[in-house]
């Protein structure tokens, strides 16, 4: 049936990256871990080449092949290609919280808005739902910490250029024109309406643009769209499903629901499920409807609780939760699910204890899966199902790096708070 048009009143949104309003609970070093400068330095060996070079840098980082150490690189349409520019913004924004070894925080933001330049072209992309990945990574960083009107005004017309993608029939916002494996082929346009559950993680663009141009109908569109996804991609267990199609030709009706990704159509996908998770906590941070608090801690606690323990010493993320073990992990899950829920131990810190799951999930990470390559963390999988037209394990990715990053950032911001409550206590 047509969902009903939904009207949003966004909040003023808890800022993610000060976190001012947290009492967290004693927080373990972990310096040596996650905040290590090794993963600094790496990020910026690379990052630091375009100091030296009069032009703008044309290819971005994607992925490293199992058991090669250099990236191979994509243009800037590929979905994937704005992470590194918003890595280089994450050692900037790092380099405010505590200094950093590698170079002083002038260098770090000169080459992080060097290395954004030729992803503002895709601003205008209407083929694509991925422009949250690619755009807000940078600009809209670039703009929280500097106030750079030109990287806004990217951002907003992004996210129009994202709405437009939009259906209220199927009340879902497209995105892939169609899907394929070796098992079926969804490629009329007309009839099937694919979402995957990736698009949650686009709509803060959305609702970045909407709080700061005041136009609502960015808002409406988000929430609508979190609202048919929730109804349609969360099971009653709250695992999710990774693809829907809907048949905008019949009030938009779901037609499939299926994997292109993870092990089976009725398997749960645990990069999808981190995906969900971190997506719901950011439509709860705009929009404070608590039915999106509520999915989001559940989709959590659901992702938690099939993580892999079982050898006494690691907490393993396996790419997907009920494929046959032993198998192949997926790091980039691990990171993205992590800063997630750091996410959610913020907005709702009387809910949600996660802290401590997220350091052992990232103690494992840096144990395990560190790289001695271009990428920071090997051992993820980008698409390991049986019958996909490509299989991927086992490799590093530049998604696993930026939400790596991300989390070590909210950690040290969480470290932070619990010094300044330490000194006003008088506690040592």
């Amino acid at each position: 049936m047509t969902p009903s048009a939904t009207t949003t009143n966004l909040a003023s949104p808890v800022d993610t990256k000060k976190v001012d309003d947290v009492a967290p609970k004693p927080l373990k070093d972990v310096t040596g871990t996650v905040l290590s400068s090794l993963y600094v330095e790496r990020a910026w060996k690379l990052a630091r080449k375009v100091l030296t070079r009069q032009d703008a840098p044309d290819l971005f980082p994607h992925f490293t092949f199992p058991g090669l150490t250099y990236y191979t690189w994509n243009d800037s349409t590929f979905w994937t290609s704005g992470f590194f520019p918003g890595i280089v913004w994450l050692l900037y924004e790092r380099s405010l919280i505590t200094p950093l070894p590698v170079a002083p925080s002038k260098d770090l933001l000169l080459a992080a808005q060097k290395w954004q330049i030729e992803m503002a072209k895709e601003q205008f992309k209407t083929d694509n739902h991925d422009l949250g990945f690619m755009i807000m990574p940078s600009f809209s960083r670039d703009y929280d910490l500097t106030g750079n009107r030109a990287s806004l005004d990217v951002v907003v017309n992004a996210a129009r250029s994202l709405a437009s993608r939009f259906s209220p029939i199927t009340g879902t916002i497209r995105s892939w024109a169609g899907a394929r494996t070796k098992l079926y082929s969804l490629n009329d346009q007309d009839v099937d309406f694919v979402v995957v559950i990736d698009s949650m993680m686009n709509l803060d663009l959305l609702y970045y643009a909407a709080h700061h141009t005041g136009d609502k109908s960015l808002a409406d569109i988000a929430t609508t769209h979190a609202t048919t996804t929730l109804a349609n991609h969360i099971r009653p267990n709250y695992s999710s499903y990774h693809l829907v199609s809907y048949d905008p030709n019949r009030q938009g009706v779901v037609r499939h629901r299926l994997t292109n990704q993870g092990y089976a159509n009725e398997s749960t996908w645990a990069r999808g499920q981190a995906w969900a998770l971190y997506g719901f906590a950011a439509v709860y941070q705009w929009t404070k409807d608590e039915k999106f608090l509520d999915a989001a801690i559940e989709i959590a606690n659901y992702f938690l609780s099939r993580v892999d323990e079982s050898n006494g010493v690691d907490t393993i993320i396996y790419w997907d939760f009920d494929a046959p073990r032993p198998g192949v992990w997926d790091v980039s899950a691990a990171a993205c699910a992590s800063s997630g829920l750091l996410i959610l131990q913020q907005l709702a810190p009387d809910r949600c204890n996660y802290l401590e799951s997220v350091l052992r999930i990232l103690d494992t990470v840096t144990a395990r899966a560190t790289s001695k390559g271009d990428c920071l963390l090997e051992r993820s999988t980008s698409n390991d199902h049986e019958h996909a037209l490509h299989r991927l394990t086992e490799h590093g990715v530049v998604y696993a790096d930026y939400y790596f990053l991300e989390a070590g950032n909210r950690l040290l911001q969480l470290q932070g708070k619990q010094s300044n409550l330490s000194r006003e206590d008088g506690r040592s």
